[in-house]
């Protein structure tokens, strides 16, 4: 019978934390723009959408649709320490800042 230490679920929660899933072409896109020095969200999506990887489609108020679903993106890396939430403009943007390299 395989028997782990109190200690030893600790180190592998921590090795979960710092890996980085298998990710898919849309997140390998958002992190290569934060890695070229793009930090708005809004930005991302407006280079994701000139290269095709997002929909064309907006808002009445001109947000790009697929906004949220950049943002749950850039989340997601926040909650993995790979980027830090800088500022939320009034809900019109987001401002992230890359923390750690990736690709």
């Amino acid at each position: 019978m395989n028997q782990i230490s109190f200690e030893d679920l600790f180190i592998e929660e921590k090795k979960g934390i710092n890996e980085f899933p298998e990710s898919s072409p849309l997140q390998r896109e958002i992190i290569a723009l934060l890695e070229s020095g793009e930090t708005s969200a809004l930005q991302i999506c407006e280079k994701l959408m000139e290269l095709g990887k997002i929909s064309c489609e907006r808002f009445s108020t001109t947000k790009p649709k697929d906004y949220g679903q950049v943002c749950s993106w850039l989340d997601t890396f926040v909650s993995q320490g790979i980027l830090l939430l800088v500022e939320d403009k009034d809900k019109q943007d987001r401002i992230y800042k890359l923390i750690k390299q990736l690709l």
